[in-house]
């Protein structure tokens, strides 16, 4: 990316990955908000779940992906992904020459938003046991409670398609219940998987409890890094959006267009 001048840079795509289709629930509100730029997604389904994995087993899943994404080559990268984000995010802004943001942890706006003081974080077992998001709920407000809830096969559950049986219904469940219990009346999905479940979530926590996706703060740190380097994409037509995937090409489709329009994105496989 470095030989290019500033104008070729700003109409390179923007990077967005994950372990599967999780990240596209971060790539469709990227979209919304920037219509005009082009994007390139990875989803690396063939090493999900990550979530279980060894810390140094994780990066190194991470790092394959960012040098695919600088041959590509792409402006910026988004680790569409909590457990690459807070166990290789450091790794990978400090081997990529171009901009690397990690998803946003939601826990600002789950505080603002909590009537009882009380949130509770919903992540892979890795991400609840970095107790990232809960340090930064203490910085914040040390008067929060902070109730963490590991869930080890929610996202591997959605990864092969389960949204609406009852094997997705059972273990949804299970993971609501202590959250229930606990007082909180605000959860962080703090994994990109979570959100394709708001909707089950919701009617098995009831009406009161508030579930707070972290996409929107990411896409608004996108916005500032964008803003601020001047790598906003001039064209005025749609962006253009190239999907990769490294394993099951079909259902990773039908994960993708309850989201975004078959005619809006070419989808392929890809070797790391």
């Amino acid at each position: 990316m470095s030989r290019l001048g500033p104008a070729e840079v700003k109409k390179l795509p923007i990077g967005v990955f994950d372990s599967g289709v999780g990240g596209l629930t971060v790539l469709s509100v990227l979209r919304t908000m920037f219509p005009h730029e082009d994007f390139v997604y990875v989803g690396d389904s063939a090493n999900n779940p990550v979530g279980n994995r060894p810390k140094a087993e994780i990066s190194q899943i991470a790092m394959n992906i960012g040098h695919f994404l600088a041959t590509v080559p792409v402006k910026m990268a988004v680790v569409a992904c909590n457990t690459f984000s807070v166990v290789a995010l450091e790794d990978l802004q400090a081997t990529f020459d171009f901009p690397v943001i990690g998803v946003s942890k939601g826990v600002r706006t789950a505080i603002d938003m909590s009537q009882t003081r009380s949130i509770a974080i919903m992540a892979t077992k890795a991400t609840i046991e970095s107790h990232k998001h809960k340090e930064e709920a203490q910085e914040l407000d040390a008067s929060v409670a902070v109730w963490e809830q590991a869930c080890p096969d929610l996202a591997h559950l959605i990864e092969q398609g389960h949204l609406r049986d009852e094997v997705i219904h059972s273990s949804t469940n299970a993971y609501l219940t202590p959250i229930i219990a606990s007082g909180a009346d605000t959860v962080v999905l703090g994994c990109t998987h979570f959100p394709f479940l708001t909707e089950l979530m919701q009617g098995l926590a009831g009406p009161k409890m508030q579930f707070i996706d972290p996409s929107y703060e990411t896409a608004q740190e996108v916005k500032e890094v964008l803003t601020a380097q001047q790598l906003m994409n001039p064209q005025t037509n749609p962006g253009t959006l190239d999907i990769c995937f490294t394993k099951d090409l079909p259902l990773a489709k039908r994960m993708i267009s309850l989201l975004i329009p078959p005619e809006e994105f070419t989808l392929r496989h890809i070797t790391l």
